[in-house]
């Protein structure tokens, strides 16, 4: 069984949380609401102002709302990062759309390419357990005809479902080589276009800039030809 489309392993990063949003009543009556807010904004949450206001009111305490909402803002400084967006999408968690317009961008810029591709490994290594899941029936000597027959034909489905899905995940590695390539380069860019440059310096990036551009002619071709492939097999599959 091929391995390739496990998943990663667990990091630890600025995440998404979910579950349960109560406020407990001590939290309510010390009334933080500045931590509490840049809390929420760091693990990409939504405001939940009016819901501690609810709860909160059960005890007799009124939220700071302003300061809630600014230590959020400022949690949310540190969330939607481009780094950070990589680090959330690769983990496949959800996006909340939280992130202020002019952060967004930033956050998403990382964020999709990282989830495309894990979204599609998932997938793949989904039927890739399917398949090994038939694979293991079908050793079963005590298998009716057709039960055997039904097996069959659905280990031929899937492993049909896998070859798409591997070729998804092709394509998404492919976007992904691409688009870190084009990040770099257009770091390298923005660093020749200082005036604080040394001649040294702009000779060594010009030359990263060169094997950059080679390597996204690289994947181009390589995504091109996979396309084709895919393209052709597709319509040989028709018959």
């Amino acid at each position: 069984m091929n391995h390739r489309y496990l998943k990663p392993a667990t990091m630890a990063i600025l995440l998404t949380l979910t579950g349960c949003s109560s406020i407990s009543e001590e939290d309510c009556r010390l009334g933080d609401w500045y931590q509490i807010g840049l809390a929420d904004g760091q693990n990409g949450k939504k405001s939940y102002a009016a819901i501690y206001s609810e709860e909160c009111a059960e005890y007799g305490v009124k939220v700071d709302l302003k300061t809630y909402q600014d230590g959020r803002r400022t949690g949310l400084e540190s969330y939607c990062t481009y780094e950070n967006g990589t680090l959330v999408g690769e983990a496949m968690k959800a996006y909340e759309n939280v992130c202020p317009a002019d952060l967004s961008q930033e956050f998403l810029t990382g964020y999709r390419p990282y989830y495309n591709l894990a979204k599609a490994k998932s997938h793949a290594s989904g039927i890739e357990g399917t398949i090994h899941s038939y694979k293991e029936k079908l050793k079963d000597d005590k298998l009716s005809s057709d039960d055997r027959k039904m097996f069959s034909a659905e280990l031929k489905s899937a492993k049909s479902n896998f070859e798409r899905a591997e070729f998804e995940v092709n394509r998404y590695e492919y976007e992904l080589a691409v688009h870190k390539i084009d990040r770099e380069i257009g770091q390298i860019n923005q660093q020749l276009a200082s005036e604080h440059v040394s001649s040294a310096q702009r000779s060594m990036l010009n030359e990263r800039l060169v094997k950059l551009n080679d390597n996204r002619k690289f994947y181009e071709t390589l995504s091109t030809t996979e396309n084709t492939f895919q393209n052709i097999k597709n319509i040989v599959d028709l018959f």
